[in-house]
């Protein structure tokens, strides 16, 4: 199928996501956005989804320096984890005054804060620190997710591309994978971002009053409090995001070769990367906004909603659906640099 028609497409996604308060729209424009983005994703699967395998084949190429060259090392599990883990880190120290900001936001604290609202009430209460309370819980769980996910989800793509016979289903199997990789950060994630965001609020003093209180008065399961948001976020939302990356990055890869009639296909580049890292982490994070908001409350507030549905119902009674989007200006803002940083 032509593609070419998908550049205004994402273009004006792109600048609505970037020069738009999220918070004043009426539902009306959310629901065009959501609309448009998902439009995007199926016109990418349908279209690119194949071709996100092709750079196994391309391996067993001969290189372009002739058949005596040395092969490319190829990244074992254990070079992507570390790489996994690395980028994660660096990304979550650069932008964790910006998730400091979306917590207050989505919590009930913050309701109707704007960015710089938020701001001000942080560096009120908390002084400059308290744009980097939790940080190193973050890290820490953060890395070792980011770790886990990466090497889970590549060498299930290596295998998945072994398998594979019919490349139709090629863009399926990449969220499949992507949604695989979640399920094996998540023991690791689940602990460290609830610590992360009650040191955010100032609910507890340290690391370790955090794990001494979530024991005495929760029990083992304190540790997962609000686990059923993070699962009904994280796992869209993984999928979303690796699998509009490589798709993504399949569609650029795609359009540049179209354009070069006659010469060897190329693989992506760099800026095709980090163009895509971008588009998939600001595409996946306004959608899945509203189940982080949710996630958010279930876990600063433990035992006020029965679970995600009622937490999800009484949002909405409170403050409409528009009020599930609060903090997604923030959202948007630190996960598409971040996603540059990981991705690529």
């Amino acid at each position: 199928k032509d593609t070419a028609h998908l550049v205004p497409c994402t273009t004006q996604y792109y600048c609505m996501l970037g020069t738009t308060s999220c918070r004043y729209l009426s539902l009306h424009h959310q629901m065009n956005r959501l609309i448009l983005a998902l439009h995007l994703l199926l016109l990418a699967v349908s279209s690119s989804g194949a071709a996100a395998f092709k750079p196994r084949a391309a391996a067993l190429s001969i290189p372009p320096g002739g058949a005596d060259d040395p092969p490319k090392r190829v990244l074992g599990p254990a070079d992507l984890a570390l790489a996994g883990a690395v980028a994660t880190m660096i990304g979550d120290i650069a932008l964790h005054p910006i998730d400091c900001i979306k917590t207050l936001q989505q919590s009930n604290q913050g309701t109707g804060l704007s960015l710089l609202g938020a701001s001000r009430k942080i560096m009120t209460n908390s002084g400059f620190s308290g744009f980097y309370s939790g940080l190193g819980t973050y890290v820490t769980a953060d890395g070792g997710a980011g770790a886990l996910k990466f090497a889970t989800y590549e060498g299930l793509k290596k295998w998945v591309a072994s398998k594979l016979d019919d490349e139709r289903y090629a863009g399926a199997a990449l969220f499949g994978c992507a949604a695989a990789a979640y399920v094996a950060s998540s023991v690791v994630l689940i602990p460290g971002e609830l610590i992360k965001q009650r040191l955010q609020m100032g609910m507890v003093d340290s690391v370790g009053s955090a794990i001494k209180s979530i024991w005495k008065s929760e029990g083992i399961a304190g540790f997962f409090a609000g686990s059923s948001g993070v699962w009904i976020r994280d796992i869209p939302y993984t999928m979303l995001e690796l699998g509009i990356y490589d798709n993504c990055k399949a569609l650029c890869l795609r359009l540049r070769n179209n354009a070069k009639t006659g010469a060897a296909d190329e693989g992506s580049s760099q800026m095709d990367e980090i163009i895509s890292a971008a588009l998939a982490g600001g595409i996946t994070g306004y959608l899945t906004n509203p189940m982080d908001l949710v996630k958010t409350k279930m876990m600063l507030n433990p035992g006020t909603y029965k679970g995600f549905a009622d937490a999800w119902r009484k949002t909405v009674q409170e403050g409409g659906m528009a009020s599930l989007f609060n903090g997604a200006s923030a959202r948007v803002s630190y996960i598409m640099p971040f996603c540059t940083f990981y991705l690529p």
